[in-house]
C-alpha cells in the first residue's frame, strides 16, 4: 500500500511513449509501470503487500486521515520531468520539484501518520521519479539499456501538475502490476 500522485491525461500518455520505446530495449518480459493506466510518484509506501484490504480496515481509515490532514498543508505538486535514470531494477523518469508543495506534502504526511509511518521511518525520499520498467529478470542485453538511458538522461518532457493524492495497492493483472486507489484526497487547497 502507497500513497501516490498520477500525472494528468496528456502527460501519462507521454510517459507511456517513453516506456513503450524503454520496453523494446530492455524486452517486453518486463512490467511497463510507465503505462498510462498505472503511471504515478510516489509520495510514500505504507506498507509491504496486503492480498486483502478489506472495506473499513482501520489501517486505511488512519492513512486517510493522516492524508487529509497533511493535504492542507501543500497545495497542487508541480514538478518538471527532466530525464531517465537507471538502477539495478527499474529504469525511471526524474522529476524536480517546482516549489516546495511536495516537501510541505511529504513531512506533513510523515508527521500526520506517526506510527503509521514505520514502514519509511528510517528513508529519506530525496529523490523524486515515476518508474517506467520494472525488470523481472536479468536483462538480455543490458548494454543497450544503460546506451539507451543515457542518451535520454536529460530527456525534457515538461512538467506536470497533480492535484490530488491517492491511496493505491498494487495488483498483478497477469501480466503486470496495476494500481488500484482505495481513496484519494484533493490538493487544491492553497495554504
Amino acid at each position: 500500500m502507497s500513497v501516490v500522485m498520477r500525472p494528468d491525461a496528456a502527460t501519462a500518455r507521454r510517459i507511456e511513449e517513453i516506456t513503450r520505446e524503454a520496453m523494446t530495449v530492455a524486452g517486453e518480459e518486463n512490467w511497463p509501470t510507465g503505462s498510462a493506466d498505472s503511471s504515478h510518484f510516489t509520495l510514500r509506501a505504507l506498507e509491504e503487500h496486503r492480498v486483502s484490504v478489506p472495506d473499513g480496515d482501520a489501517r486505511v481509515s488512519r492513512y486517510m486521515a493522516a492524508l487529509r490532514t497533511a493535504a492542507t498543508a501543500a497545495g497542487p505538486v508541480r514538478l518538471t520531468l527532466s530525464g531517465l535514470t537507471l538502477t539495478p531494477g527499474c529504469i525511471m523518469l526524474c522529476a524536480e520539484p517546482l516549489g516546495d508543495a511536495i516537501e510541505r506534502l511529504y513531512d506533513a504526511y510523515e508527521e500526520a501518520l506517526g506510527e503509521d509511518g514505520w514502514l519509511e521511518a528510517d528513508f529519506d525520499r530525496n529523490i523524486w521519479y515515476s518508474t517506467l520498467v520494472h525488470f523481472t529478470r536479468p536483462l538480455t542485453n543490458p548494454q543497450a539499456v544503460v546506451d539507451w538511458v543515457g542518451e535520454s538522461r536529460e530527456l525534457a518532457l515538461g512538467q506536470v501538475e497533480c492535484p490530488h493524492v491517492e491511496l493505491v495497492v498494487y495488483r498483478f493483472n497477469g501480466s503486470r502490476m496495476v494500481l488500484e486507489t482505495l481513496d484519494a484526497v484533493s490538493l487544491n487547497h492553497r495554504p
